[in-house]
């Protein structure tokens, strides 16, 4: 578990009470740890996607337009970033394993909530709970491997743990989509209940229980400037696919969620006991560490949507085949993020995150070259190389930055960590939305100017009709119509697949910025002395 907190009145680094080496059936307690945590951050991850695929299919059950359903999806993300800069705070004053255990019991019971939601307002409400109780999870298990695991290992466990954080996406639109497609939509939420229940078991048997800190001050201006700073910042970028980035409410909401943060920095400077502390990035380590996260956070997950949306609207496939086509790349990350993980213990965060970044901007850019006509076994090779890129880029950052923290400072630097990759994160995916949208409009006018009668393309128009004429038995008018029809959605499928590209092409600009900062990253990790405390 996380390292237990100090009584009140003692001094903010008093190092806690040493935790056990063995646990529960003999195990090494750093072992044990691993094994309880990774079913809960597993079932949260599954959870962020394998409702995605459910939307349709929920607005047609409880009669919600587009627009409306999509809270179902909004609304846990807005919760989960706003309960993020909570945790170290929730962490200190009530101890890591009761707010582990009584989370992990939140989402699992509220999985059940939407799973038997008799209208959609219960469902949201479901959700938002679900995403409030996930949202504090991700931190304090960062936090807590830190503490358990010495320096020498903590990059094999961070490997390890970095599995669900790409089977999660890959595995929940495959689960989600069968689900939907042969049962009953409310499974998708009751499939939560057997993993949550086992992961709620598995943490109040194998955690220790800690020592909460007495007489913390809730640091309640900064509670509220956080949650409008990236709630109101999540929201706004949620909403630039639908309204574009010049719409009053995407600016309106980014520039009140900007205007927040920045309000929110220059109070928690100020707090003896912040909410998030701030400080932390005067630490040179911790700040190119977390520059490095933020620009690969777009390069590795802003185009992660791309694919799915590629291969279902292009290509045909279903949410089902989809999630099969991506299944190598999660397995890739499996082999990779250990390995990864070990060669970051012995030789440094630069190098293995330097070839993860090189490798990636390889693929990213063999990822922009792909047609209608690309094989699926290609893409599926492309996968497993981008799954070696993941697992080469993921974890190293992180463990660079948690690396000069001290142990009372983990959640709470782990918190500012995965708070503004979320940010990040959804900036990405809003950017390449985007320019998805624009090119396919730019690149449809392109080609529909090559359609002309001393092109090939415009040549092709009358053979196409007369085809028309003849098999199908149209008249001259109908199948010219028909004709042009048919090329329409022929230029439009191209454009698309054109904008893909133009989108890949973006992401692969930002890995190789994030391979010329990876270079500023230390070599073997240099880790502060006070924040060596703790680990067996």
């Amino acid at each position: 578990m996380a390292a237990a907190n100090p009584p009140a009145g003692s001094m903010p680094g008093a190092l806690a009470p040493a935790l056990p080496r063995t646990g529960w059936l003999g195990l090494e307690y750093k072992w044990l740890v691993l094994i309880a945590m990774l079913p809960g951050f597993t079932v949260f991850l599954l959870d962020v996607t394998i409702v995605n695929v459910a939307l349709a299919r929920l607005g047609s059950v409880f009669d919600v337009n587009y627009a409306t359903v999509q809270w179902v999806i909004t609304g846990y993300s807005l919760a989960s970033g706003m309960a993020t800069p909570m945790a170290s705070y929730m962490e200190q004053r009530f101890t890591m394993k009761r707010v582990w255990v009584t989370a992990l019991a939140v989402f699992t019971a509220s999985s059940a909530l939407c799973g038997l939601a008799p209208a959609f307002w219960v469902l949201v409400v479901g959700r938002i709970i679900q995403g409030f109780a996930g949202g504090m999870m991700l931190p304090m298990a960062i936090s807590t491997l830190f503490q358990v695991f010495p320096p020498n290992q903590r990059g094999q466990a961070m490997g390890f743990f970095a599995i669900p954080m790409v089977a999660g996406p890959a595995l929940g639109p495959t689960i989600g989509g069968y689900i939907v497609t042969n049962w009953d939509w409310r499974l998708v939420f009751f499939v939560n209940l057997p993993i949550g229940i086992a992961a709620v078991t598995l943490g109040w048997l194998a955690l220790h229980p800690g020592r909460p800190r007495f007489g913390m001050k809730f640091d309640t201006l900064g509670a509220v400037l956080s949650s409008l700073g990236f709630g109101l910042t999540l929201f706004g970028l949620s909403r630039v696919d639908n309204d574009g980035w010049g719409a009053f409410t995407v600016r309106g909401l980014i520039s009140m969620g900007l205007i927040s943060l920045v309000l929110f920095i220059f109070h928690e400077l100020r707090q003896r006991e912040p909410l998030l502390d701030m400080r932390l990035f005067a630490r040179w380590q911790f700040l190119i560490a977390n520059v490095v996260g933020w620009v690969s956070t777009i390069a590795l997950f802003g185009a992660e949507f791309l694919l799915p949306l590629y291969l279902q609207n292009l290509r045909g496939l279903s949410a089902v085949d989809t999630g099969l086509m991506l299944m190598p790349q999660g397995l890739s990350v499996a082999i990779a993020g250990p390995i990864a993980g070990r060669m970051v213990d012995r030789i440094g965060a630069r190098w293995v995150s330097m070839f993860g970044f090189a490798l990636l901007a390889l693929n990213t850019w063999q990822m922009s070259q792909i047609t209608l006509t690309t094989s699926f076994d290609t893409l599926k090779w492309l996968l497993v190389i981008r799954g070696l890129a993941l697992g080469c880029t993921m974890q190293p950052t992180q463990l660079s930055a948690m690396a000069v923290v001290p142990p009372q400072l983990r959640t709470n630097a782990s918190s500012v960590n995965n708070a503004m990759r979320n940010v990040f994160q959804s900036f990405g995916v809003a950017l390449l939305s985007t320019v998805v949208t624009t090119a396919t409009v730019v690149h449809t006018v392109q080609l529909s100017w090559q359609v002309r009668a001393d092109t090939m393309q415009g040549q092709a128009l009358p053979q196409l009709s007369a085809m028309l004429q003849q098999t199908d038995g149209l008249s001259g008018a109908v199948a010219n119509v028909a004709a042009m029809a048919t090329m329409l959605q022929l230029i439009g499928q191209q454009a698309a697949v054109l904008a893909f590209g133009d989108a890949y092409r973006i992401t692969f600009y930002a890995a190789v910025i994030a391979f010329f900062l990876a270079s500023m990253l230390p070599g073997k990790i240099k880790t502060d002395p006070s924040a060596m405390a703790g680990g067996h």
